[in-house]
């Protein structure tokens, strides 16, 4: 039956049964008619009428267990297992085998979040089941909600191989992959997978995800051309090819692939939001600010664009618009160190330097192990020859990350600008035996230490050590 036939004829059903309960009478509809009236309540989510129709369904015919399954699963949708349960029990009874009990008590007991109860009943089902991949598939979720991504992979492989053609499955096996850190594995199987299946437009877009995991951009751009030549209206398709090209700064092309999913998905402000980033990319930074706040007309509470439009305020020279940008969009999200450290730095040029120092500090908090931070934060001081602090802050960097070479050099400086000559000597010299490639670190710092000659010296002493 075509689908148009089949909704008709749907509809046609429908009309009947509520025209039966508007003039309290009473129909003939056999077992599958029943079945395709609940499900069309179970779709909208009117179990009122879905519960009626399984009362009629039981009067009409009593022997049919069906309904006594789609009783047990109203009432676990309603929250009322042990209803269901106890119905269910009844039916395994009546109908021992019936691979659907199984899957009815495994989805029941998944809503319960007791997780191995609910494999154990779907692996009942296995032996019986006519859509198997279905069981499969649900032992899977099953083992992912158990944080066992290894066991969901060797089921979501099963089930796609008794249904090569189940997308939700294919979706899955990524998803699995990518939280298992196994994306080599995951371009090998989907390479397999399309060796046989070429014109699944899921496995192509998959593989396209992970060539982008692994910053193959120009394959993972191939691979999106090929779901784009299966399937010409699959949006994401575009934005992750759109996301690809980025990657290579090949920016003008990018922002007319993003462009490229209006045609075929409402617009999104995320989309804006990149078109906008290329376009700040380009240093073209009007046209930036545009898609910046067309992604804010689309979502205002995005903190990315409101960031966006304050930089590219900046690099227009209006810092103090640029500020109130910027600070919004840190109010939007204020866990966001990287909001935090760019509103910091904004800060510090504009002479703002008490919120400078709070910025670099909430910064550090948020985000102690990023290998700038602690350089920045302490500058601020050193900046007004505060030494004592700079040094105090410095040091808790290199307490935090100690393989940090680029802190044991700034130590290094504020020491010999605050004329600690002998402490700045064996830290100086620490750094330059540990990695002396990095020592002109210390004369880009300071114009002053660049003409020091005792500092000079040490280099030379170092230079062939």
């Amino acid at each position: 039956m075509g689908n148009n036939s089949e909704e008709n004829f749907i509809s046609v059903l429908i009309d009947k049964f509520e025209r039966m309960l508007e003039q309290n009478d009473h129909y003939f509809f056999d077992v599958e008619e029943f079945e395709e009236i609940i499900d069309h309540y179970f779709e909208i989510n009117d179990l009122v009428k879905a519960l009626k129709v399984i009362r009629f369904g039981k009067q009409q015919h009593p022997s049919a267990i069906v309904f006594l399954l789609r009783e047990a699963q109203l009432y676990a949708t309603t929250n009322k297992v042990e209803k269901a349960l106890d119905i269910l029990k009844k039916v395994e009874e009546i109908d021992p085998n019936n691979s659907e009990i199984f899957m009815t008590k495994g989805a029941i007991y998944s809503q319960l979040k007791k997780y191995n109860e609910a494999i154990e009943e779907y692996n009942k089902a296995i032996e019986d089941a006519e859509a198997l991949d279905e069981v499969y598939s649900n032992i899977a979720f099953e083992y992912e909600n158990l944080g066992n991504h290894e066991k969901a992979l060797e089921y979501l492989k099963k089930a796609i191989k008794v249904n090569p053609d189940n997308q939700s499955v294919l979706y899955e096996l990524a998803f699995c992959f990518e939280i298992t850190n196994r994306t080599e594995e995951s371009i090998e199987f989907f390479e397999k997978y399309l060796d046989i299946n070429p014109y699944s437009y899921v496995a192509w877009y998959n593989i396209g995800i992970a060539f982008n995991l692994m910053d193959l951009f120009e394959k993972s751009i191939d691979a999106f051309d090929f779901v784009i030549a299966i399937r010409e209206d699959f949006a994401s398709a575009y934005f992750n090819k759109a996301n690809s090209l980025a990657n290579l700064k090949r920016y003008d092309e990018a922002i007319k692939v993003y462009e490229e999913t209006f045609a075929y998905e409402e617009p999104d402000s995320m989309t804006h939001y990149y078109i906008g980033e290329c376009f700040e990319k380009l240093k073209q930074y009007d046209k930036a600010i545009l898609n910046y706040k067309k992604a804010l007309d689309l979502d205002d509470k995005l903190p990315d664009a409101w960031i966006g439009i304050g930089v590219c305020n900046a690099e227009q020279d209006n810092h103090l618009e640029a500020i109130s940008f910027i600070e919004k969009g840190v109010s939007l999200d204020p866990l966001n160190s990287e909001f935090w450290y760019i509103l910091a730095d904004f800060q510090f040029e504009l002479g703002l330097i008490q919120e400078s120092i709070s910025s670099y500090k909430k910064t550090c908090e948020l985000e102690p192990t990023n290998p700038e931070v602690w350089l920045d934060y302490s500058d601020v001081f050193a900046e007004s020859d505060k030494y004592d602090k700079a040094i105090e802050i410095i040091k808790i960097g290199i307490e935090i990350q100690p393989n940090n070479i680029s802190y044991l050099y700034r130590f290094a400086a504020y020491l010999f600008l605050q004329g600690r000559k002998k402490e700045a000597i064996i830290v100086f010299s620490d750094a330059l035996s540990q990695n002396y490639a990095r020592h002109t670190e210390i004369l880009e710092y300071s114009d002053q230490l660049s003409n020091d000659s005792c500092v000079l010296e040490l280099i030379e002493t170092y230079k062939n050590s």
